[in-house]
């Protein structure tokens, strides 16, 4: 993938979330009020757009070969809330909280934002890049490359554990799922809504929908609608660089972004309805101590910022949008700054490393 197709992408994300402050472009004209709250849509918070986990992004996403198990992400109603002493997105990755890989041996291949790409790939000498022939699955489209330099800035054609002192990862995941009746036979069978057969709308009757409206997995996320069909537009990219990995090395730092955008078109029992939901992080600066043994460890040093928005029309109806943004920031102790913007409301709060919920003032 080239590197200009994602600066490209990211100058037309820009008007959907400039400075990832997440703004809206446009709204709709003269549209009737919405029978649903902006508090209905916050379970939109607690995923990211399917085919993310595919990128290098600090979110926890889903990948395309779990598309799926991953269902559909509108929110509200019911149970339909995230938790409060939970980030968004599924939470901080593995390796921005120190629950990573230990180090060990190796070098470079192992620890925390450690190795190349899970391809050989071909060496591309124009571009300087290791490109991995691009694969299919679900319905999206998965395209990664990467550049390898050692510790002089020498451009090498391949990965290599002991030498190879930076890497810059670029990736993109584009495509188009369809959610048809049935499809829904992982989801749990709360409310008689369930798999293929006896999926239907509340109480068991009507006509034939997708989603439980509370399933396992994320399916629907809590709204008391169920789906009737649905189809769904992906395109995430991510851009990240680590640098620290040749041997020697006493610490790595990573920067980079991703960027997600979910664009869906369907009908539920509540009627047709469009729903688009845009994610981002910027990371800054970080650095992750290099160990001397196999033990874990968590950054002492940068910034991650991430947002989402998620919007919701019904048709007719006055759009429905939600903002959240979070700032996590390490400072060398073992507790990780948050500062969390979600609409017109801000908490300060932390979150302990490796592991431990938010604590909020």
């Amino acid at each position: 993938m080239r590197r200009s197709n994602i600066r490209a992408w990211y100058r037309r994300a820009a008007c959907i979330t400039p400075a990832l402050g997440i703004a809206a472009c446009a709204e709709l004209n003269s549209p009737r009020s919405s029978t649903l709250s902006a508090a209905a849509l916050t379970a939109a918070f607690s995923t990211v757009p399917v085919g993310f986990g595919d990128v290098s992004t600090s979110f926890v996403g889903t990948s395309a070969a779990g598309v799926p198990s991953a269902g559909f992400w509108l929110g509200g109603g019911r149970e339909g809330r995230m938790d409060r002493g939970s980030l968004m997105g599924g939470g901080l990755a593995a390796n921005y909280s120190g629950e990573g890989e230990g180090f060990g041996r190796g070098f470079g291949n192992r620890g925390p934002f450690g190795g190349g790409l899970g391809c050989d790939g071909t060496f591309d000498s124009g571009l300087g890049r290791v490109i991995c022939a691009a694969q299919t699955r679900n319905g999206l489209t998965i395209s990664r490359s990467a550049q390898y330099k050692d510790g002089s800035g020498a451009v090498q054609q391949a990965f290599d554990s002991t030498t190879t002192n930076s890497v810059n990862t670029q990736t993109s995941v584009t495509g188009t799922v369809t959610y048809e009746p049935g499809q829904d036979e992982a989801g749990d069978d709360r409310g008689g809504n369930r798999g293929s057969g006896g999926n239907r709308g509340p109480g068991g009757g009507g006509r034939d929908c997708w989603g439980s409206g509370r399933g396992v997995g994320g399916l629907l996320l809590g709204d008391t609608a169920t789906i009737v069909s649905a189809t769904t537009s992906v395109n995430d990219v991510s851009d990240r660089t680590v640098s620290g990995l040749a041997q020697g090395a006493t610490e790595r730092t990573v920067s980079g972004r991703s960027m997600g955008q979910e664009s869906t078109t369907g009908e539920s029992s509540r009627g047709k309805f469009t729903a688009t939901r845009v994610v981002g992080d910027t990371t800054t600066g970080l650095v992750i101590p290099v160990s001397t043994d196999n033990s874990k460890t968590y950054p002492t040093a940068g910034t991650v910022i991430r947002a989402i928005q998620a919007s919701l029309t019904y048709e007719g109806q006055a759009a429905i949008t939600v903002t959240r943004r979070e700032v996590v920031t390490y400072d060398g102790s073992a507790t990780a700054k948050v500062v969390i913007t979600e609409n017109d409301s801000t908490r300060t709060c932390t979150r302990p490393l490796p592991r431990g919920p938010l604590s909020c003032s």
